[in-house]
């Protein structure tokens, strides 16, 4: 379990998926933004999914619950996590909608970010959030993260395609260096 002020992020189990996280992702407001949303999902899939997390060694997804009702309320998970150079991305979802712009999401994404950088080691964390996605972007913003570049029209958003804005967290702080548009 790893604490934060009003949430904790709990390994998930696939024996026990809660009928919460099955019902948000059939919702299309929930999986609005996700840039894969799953097709079909079924409980089945979900076990699958979450068991396959569990096993890759380079991916760590963990179930959002609060702190004071222990309700679980979403999941996190920083995936693709390369050994070697020290990196990996970082995506959530909040299930409840009853609780979007609350400021959990943030709180999620300093938890497992400071987490990465103290126990797994990671040097950097990246995102890419579709450009719609005002929320989530301010989210990591909130969070510490900083815009580090934009992918036109990449991503097919309701029938049209829209940005990528693409976010990083170092663990030293370092800033992303400005070297102009020129290649070295």
């Amino acid at each position: 379990m790893i604490q934060g002020r009003r949430i904790y992020l709990k390994k998930l189990d696939p024996d026990y998926l809660s009928d919460e996280y099955v019902a948000w992702m059939k919702d299309p407001e929930v999986l609005r933004y996700l840039a894969t949303p799953l097709v079909s999902c079924t409980v089945n899939k979900l076990k699958e999914f979450v068991a396959a997390a569990n096993v890759s060694g380079r991916d760590y997804l963990w179930g959002i619950y609060l702190l004071d009702s222990h309700q679980h309320i979403g999941n996190i998970k920083i995936g693709n996590v390369d050994p070697v150079l020290k990196f990996g991305d970082l995506g959530l979802i909040i299930g409840v909608k009853g609780l979007w712009g609350q400021g959990y999401a943030t709180e999620a994404i300093k938890v497992a970010t400071q987490y990465a950088f103290d126990k797994i080691k990671l040097r950097k964390i990246v995102a890419g959030i579709l450009g719609p996605n005002i929320a989530s972007y301010h989210a990591f913003l909130k969070a510490g993260y900083r815009k580090v570049g934009r992918y036109a029209k990449h991503c097919l958003f309701e029938a049209k395609f829209v940005d990528k804005i693409l976010v990083e967290k170092c663990a030293d702080g370092a800033l992303p260096e400005n070297r102009g548009d020129e290649l070295r």
